[in-house]
C-alpha cells in the first residue's frame, strides 16, 4: 500500500519490535490490544486432585498449575478454538491436553523438595511448560501430591493466563531536534543519561534526527524544557509508530503479531458481512 511501510527494528526469541509507517494509531491500538487479549495460547483450566497432604490448599496449587506458562506455538494447529471446544469434555483430545502432577517425599526422609512445572507429565510433547524450573508445591517428609490437569486454549480476555504477551506497547517515534551551539555544560550534564543525544549535542551542527528505539523520554523532556532551552527539542511523529511486543514464552513473538493481524482482519471481514446483510456497500 502506497505510504505505508512495515520495518522490523529489533526481533529475539521473546520480543519483536515493529515500525508501522504510515497507519492509523486505531489499527496499532487494535494489534496492540488484540496482542494482549484475543491471542489464544495454552492453560491449565481445571484439576482434579486425588492426593494432597500438604499444608497448601488444593485452590491455590489450582492456582498456580493455571499459571504455568505452556508451549503453545503448536497447539494453535493441533487443538480447536476456546469457542468450538465451549463445553466440551475434558476426554476430548481435539480440545484438551492431560498434565499429571504425582510425587511424593517418604516420611523418613531428611529433608523435603520443591514439586516443579518440569515434573509434568503432558499428553502431548508439544505443550509442555516453557520453565520448568517453575515451583508448584514443597513436600515436607511424609507429604505427597497427585493431580491431574486438563489444559485447553484460551484467550487473555477470558483470563490473563491465557495472555501469550507479558507487554505490549504503541509509542510515536521520537523527534530529537537539536542546536549543540546553544547547548551549555548545564544542558550536557542533564542528558547524560542519553549517550546518543549527547553525542548530537556535542557535534558542533543542528538538524534533526528520529530515533526510534529511544524509550525512556520523560527525563529527556525535562532536559529540553529545563537545562537545554534553545539547544534541544523533542517531538514525537504519530505517523510513524512503534509496536513492541514481548512474548511470555508461550508463543513466539512474531507469531503473536501474526495472530493479532488475523483476528484483526476476521473481525473486520465479520463487520463487512454483516453490514452487507444490511445492504450497506462493502468498499
Amino acid at each position: 500500500m502506497p505510504g505505508r511501510r512495515v520495518e522490523v527494528l529489533g526481533a529475539d526469541d521473546r520480543r519483536i519490535t515493529l515500525l508501522l509507517e504510515g497507519y492509523p494509531i486505531a489499527f496499532g491500538n487494535a494489534l496492540r490490544r488484540l496482542a494482549l487479549s484475543d491471542v489464544p495460547t495454552m492453560a491449565v483450566d481445571f484439576a482434579y486432585f486425588y492426593d494432597n497432604n500438604t499444608g497448601v490448599h488444593d485452590e491455590i496449587i489450582a492456582h498456580r498449575l493455571g499459571l504455568v506458562v505452556l508451549k503453545s506455538d503448536e497447539a494453535l494447529r493441533k487443538y480447536r478454538s476456546p469457542e468450538e471446544c465451549r463445553g466440551a469434555h475434558e476426554g476430548d483430545r481435539s480440545c484438551y491436553v492431560e498434565l499429571i502432577l504425582e510425587d511424593e517425599v517418604p516420611e523418613d526422609a531428611d529433608t523435603g523438595k520443591y514439586v516443579k512445572a518440569g515434573q509434568l507429565r503432558s499428553s502431548d510433547p508439544d505443550v509442555t511448560p516453557v520453565y520448568p524450573e517453575t515451583p508448584i508445591v514443597y513436600l515436607a517428609p511424609g507429604q505427597r501430591v497427585h493431580i491431574v490437569a486438563y489444559a485447553r486454549l484460551g484467550r487473555g480476555s477470558e483470563h490473563g493466563k491465557w495472555s501469550p504477551a507479558s507487554i505490549s506497547v504503541l509509542r510515536y517515534t521520537p523527534v530529537i531536534h537539536y542546536n549543540s551551539k546553544a547547548a551549555g555544560p548545564e544542558c550536557l550534564e542533564c542528558v547524560e543519561a542519553y549517550p546518543e543525544v549527547r553525542r548530537l549535542l556535542e557535534s558542533g551542527g543542528s538538524g534533526s534526527v528520529e530515533m526510534p528505539h529511544l524509550k525512556r523520554t520523560g527525563g529527556l523532556l525535562y532536559c529540553a524544557e529545563e537545562a537545554c532551552r534553545g539547544a534541544l527539542e523533542v517531538e514525537f511523529d504519530s505517523s510513524k509508530l512503534i509496536l513492541e511486543v514481548e512474548s511470555t514464552g508461550a508463543l513466539r513473538p512474531e507469531r503473536i503479531v501474526f495472530e493479532a493481524a488475523r483476528r484483526l482482519e476476521e473481525r473486520a471481514r465479520r463487520l463487512l458481512e454483516e453490514l452487507e446483510k444490511l445492504g450497506g456497500e462493502a468498499e
